[in-house]
């Protein structure tokens, strides 16, 4: 362990264990681990998730599945695949929206890579299928419409803004307030969160009611909250 380093403080509310050293938890690869990260999903689902959840207006999933590996003792599991299904809303063509989420070696299939035609596939990103076209949007870039030739001569509205970092500043000093506040912020958690449960129980759809906090299988329910060690309990969690 390294010197000077607070091993109990860094555990915080989880349960206690053995110090692991090399980079088992540092500098990212404790997001990895069951009881301090939230794998992929987890920790890339809320900005990616953040432009299609704020431009089509969702709210959290009535259901989602894992179509992908469950976790083992410690980890959680790579290549991901992950299926929520959402209430329309006015800007769908449905009364429901699938929303499918891959990670790792996991991809979607070559029928909707094609609609991207000979854009490359970026690292991290999402593709919005619509009724008039395909919308490419890269993690972080510019996004592009399909059929390029359809959308040739459209042009990209511009939308002012400022960095987060500095919405939140000024908000803290009574400035405005952020574009990602806690009614927008909670419920895209919400939907992030429950795919990482539901990785846990692969293959099995979850029905979810949010208002109720629960889904449709008691096991599933257990994980909704977590124990928090003794001496670190907050009170009301």
């Amino acid at each position: 362990m390294p010197e000077g380093f607070n091993w109990n403080l860094w555990l915080g509310v989880c349960a206690e264990r053995s110090f692991i050293g090399g980079e088992y938890y540092h500098p990212g690869n404790w997001r990895k681990r069951l009881d301090f990260g939230t794998g992929t999903l987890g920790d890339m689902g809320c900005h990616i998730f953040d432009p299609v959840f704020e431009s089509i207006g969702l709210v959290p999933p009535l259901s989602v599945r894992s179509a992908g590996p469950p976790p083992n003792q410690w980890n959680w599991p790579v290549d991901g695949k992950v299926i929520y299904t959402f209430a329309g809303t006015p800007r769908t063509a449905d009364k429901t929206l699938p929303v499918t989420w891959y990670d790792g070696a996991s991809r979607p299939s070559a029928e909707v890579l094609g609609l991207i035609e000979d854009e490359e596939i970026p690292h991290a990103g999402s593709i919005f299928i619509g009724t008039e076209g395909v919308m490419l949007l890269p993690h972080i870039n510019r996004p592009t419409l399909f059929p390029k030739v359809k959308f040739q001569d459209f042009k990209l509205p511009h939308v002012p803004g400022m960095k987060h970092w500095e919405q939140f500043v000024n908000a803290c000093r009574g400035d405005g307030k952020t574009t990602a506040d806690f009614a927008y912020a909670g419920p895209l958690t919400e939907a992030i969160l429950l795919g990482d449960i539901a990785v846990r129980f692969p293959h099995i759809e979850l029905k979810w009611s949010s208002w109720k906090m629960k889904f449709n299988l008691s096991e599933a329910n257990q994980h909704i909250r977590r124990k928090y060690r003794k001496g670190w309990e907050v009170k009301g969690l």
